[in-house]
């Protein structure tokens, strides 16, 4: 990442964008320590949280609130933080990225979307240092201006397509595993390409089987004939795995459906609450690069094509 740009003494300045689950989360504990200013798209959520700030509540109850700086978000204004964290869906990505185009070379940006789709974008910006992360938190957002914390996880991330600095050596990285490390772990990455894969691998099979069975993540393992369903379809899209390694990524899989067995998958939860998915960015893009490498993948297929017909039923 980029050296800190700001004067000496002054406070490293990181913008959010996006006012979901994730961005609430990473608005919250991020600003203990540097100045946050969350963007928000509504003039309901701004108001919200300008009146009322971020709650945060845990498995165990207790409950914290913070005040933190918060704007509407602008199409035509350039951002003047050093880091932006974009935290948007997907989909909602080519809205804000003419915004993204006009950052400078002394900016940093660090996109947290699921899926792979996003990475054939980055192509449009020229000039600021694009960093790559997934978030392995698990989140619920109840209203604009709280959320339940349902299970800590880890943000991981990596320079795109290389990056030139040692991200250890990052004073970003730095203050934010010496600061609130052990509370919001942080996991810098040498190779993008293996962490996103294991990643969209995660995605692409326990978020859309939930959301056909209707079911919560644990129940992928519980119930014999779901587990069943999810080793076929991770055999049929596999051939994203080096074949060596194929074992150790089903049994990360497992593992992540059992840590995570009573979160609702943020497909899932689309779905319930008659939003769009990101399926097109997870299941799109693995069927993409199955065609581009002559694979046949009907089992993925038909999955995407009744997720598809779930999201056109929950937004009718």
């Amino acid at each position: 990442m980029k050296k800190n740009r700001t004067k000496e003494g002054e406070p490293m300045r990181i913008g959010i964008v996006g006012g979901g689950a994730v961005g609430l989360l990473y608005a919250f504990q991020l600003s203990k320590v540097f100045t946050v200013t969350l963007y928000v798209k509504r003039d309901e959520a701004l108001q919200t949280i300008k009146n009322q700030g971020i709650t945060i509540s845990h498995n165990d109850q207790k409950k914290e609130t913070r005040n933190v700086n918060v704007m509407k978000w602008e199409s035509d204004v350039p951002l003047k933080d050093d880091l932006i964290i974009v935290a948007t869906k997907q989909y909602g990505l080519f809205e804000i990225l003419p915004v993204l185009e006009m950052c400078t070379k002394d900016q940093s940006i660090l996109f947290l979307q699921n899926g792979m789709s996003h990475i054939d974008m980055l192509a449009h910006i020229s000039h600021a240092e694009i960093l790559l992360g997934i978030v392995e938190h698990g989140v619920k957002k109840n209203n604009d201006c709280t959320i339940m914390w349902t299970g800590k996880g880890r943000t991981k991330l990596a320079g795109y397509p290389e990056t030139q600095a040692d991200l250890h050596a990052s004073p970003y990285i730095n203050k934010w595993m010496d600061t609130i490390g052990l509370d919001f772990p942080i996991e810098v990455c040498e190779d993008f390409y293996e962490m996103m894969m294991k990643k969209l691998l995660v995605n692409a099979i326990i978020n859309p089987l939930t959301a056909i069975f209707d079911v919560r993540n644990g129940e992928l393992l519980t119930n014999p004939y779901f587990q069943k369903c999810m080793k076929q379809l991770y055999n049929e899209i596999n051939f994203l795995v080096q074949v060596e390694k194929r074992e150790e990524v089903w049994n990360h899989i497992c593992s992540i459906c059992e840590k995570t067995a009573d979160n609702i998958s943020s497909m899932k939860r689309d779905i319930n609450e008659g939003r769009q998915t990101e399926v097109d960015a997870i299941l799109g893009f693995v069927m993409n690069l199955a065609k581009k490498q002559g694979k046949s993948v009907p089992l993925t297929e038909f999955i995407y094509e009744a997720v598809k017909g779930l999201q056109n039923n929950a937004s009718c």
